[in-house]
């Protein structure tokens, strides 16, 4: 397959689920570069102990990757309700990895107990964030104007 500038310009701004795939994956992994640059500089630079580095780092990285989930993984809009099911989704993802890690652990040995782990987990965590910034059940319902509503709606009036 010939990759060209225009070629990997559509796979990564198109609307199809393989664009979306290959936009998780960039936002997942500038947010884990994030995530050890924030986590060095504290550490190194500031002086942070290493477990409070890992916290201030993650949590900016969950923002990052939050906000750009929405924006630019799934064009969707961020909102509270969104905000949860994100975290949920994050929290189940890192039970099963915790899970996977311990059962792979006895398989293939502590060192590579993770990579298989992962590569489980990547997917299904693709797939339960999709579902909480996607699904309609995550969208605000926030006040519309009357060009909003549907004519059923305006009806009732």
């Amino acid at each position: 397959m010939n990759l060209n500038k225009r070629s990997i310009k559509e796979i990564v701004t198109g609307e199809g689920r393989l664009s979306e795939i290959v936009r998780f994956g960039i936002v997942g992994g500038v947010a884990t570069v994030l995530q050890y640059i924030i986590y060095i500089v504290f550490v190194n630079a500031v002086g942070v102990p290493a477990v409070v580095s890992t916290i201030i780092s993650y949590a900016i990285s969950f923002i990052y990757n939050f906000i750009f989930s929405n924006i630019f993984t799934f064009h969707t809009k961020p909102n509270a309700k969104k905000g949860i099911g994100f975290a949920l989704s994050h929290l189940i993802n890192l039970g099963l990895q915790t899970g996977l890690v311990a059962i792979f652990k006895g398989i293939v040995g502590a060192n590579l107990a993770l990579l298989p782990a992962m590569a489980i987990c990547i997917p299904v965590n693709y797939i339960l964030v999709r579902f909480a910034l996607t699904n309609r059940r995550f969208e605000s319902k926030g006040r519309t104007t009357d060009t909003e509503r549907t004519a059923e709606e305006l009806d009732q009036y």
